[in-house]
């Protein structure tokens, strides 16, 4: 009777160092797996709260060309970071209005948010892209790119074109920036918006 109790001890004393075994290989595992996940949240921590060098608001920045306007950016916050490359960012959007020679304003675009590229000039406009020339002909879209070292705005994204009682959808789209002469690319449709009751 004895040494079947003896027995019956030495099994559940077995069995609780392979519990204690499984329990600190458990926690060692969760320890690391943690510190993974705490160093994740520790780098988007400090990519969500990154400073940047400057910071406005109620900004107007005039551009010329040989001492004639040819552009005018208006926008109610601006931050500019310096990372690996330096870049503008306006979280508010912008508005950009296009003159010619004569200093007339040809074109006038908008968004609700933009970012700058300053190396390769070029402006990535997102979230309720209007675009409007001088002919009243009105472009909508999410995405667009202006691109200061080619003279030229462009997407590849669905667009809608408004003009003289129709509009046009397609996907893609390139122009110059004044909006004058452009190309829609992949024409889905027109509604015609002038249609008789």
């Amino acid at each position: 009777m004895i040494t079947t109790l003896i027995r019956f001890q030495k099994t559940p004393s077995h069995i609780n160092q392979s519990v204690t075994r499984c329990a600190i290989v458990f926690f060692i595992v969760n320890l690391i797996l943690s510190c993974q996940s705490n160093t994740q949240k520790i780098d988007a921590l400090v990519n969500d709260t990154r400073e940047p060098l400057v910071s406005s608001e109620g900004v107007e920045w005039v551009y010329t060309k040989n001492g004639i306007l040819s552009h005018k950016l208006t926008s109610p916050k601006v931050l500019k970071f310096k990372e690996e490359k330096e870049y503008i960012e306006f979280p508010l959007g912008l508005e950009i209005f296009s003159f010619n020679a004569e200093g007339e304003q040809e074109a006038f675009m908008r968004s609700d948010y933009a970012i700058q590229h300053l190396e390769d000039k070029t402006i990535e406009a997102k979230g309720a892209v209007l675009i409007e020339n001088l002919k009243g002909e009105k472009l909508e879209t999410e995405f667009l790119v202006w691109n200061e070292n080619r003279n030229e705005i462009f997407t590849e994204e669905l667009v809608k074109i408004t003009k003289q009682g129709q509009s046009i959808i397609g996907y893609g789209f390139e122009s110059n920036t004044s909006f004058s002469k452009y190309t829609l690319k992949n024409t889905r449709g027109i509604i015609n918006l002038d249609q008789p009751e």
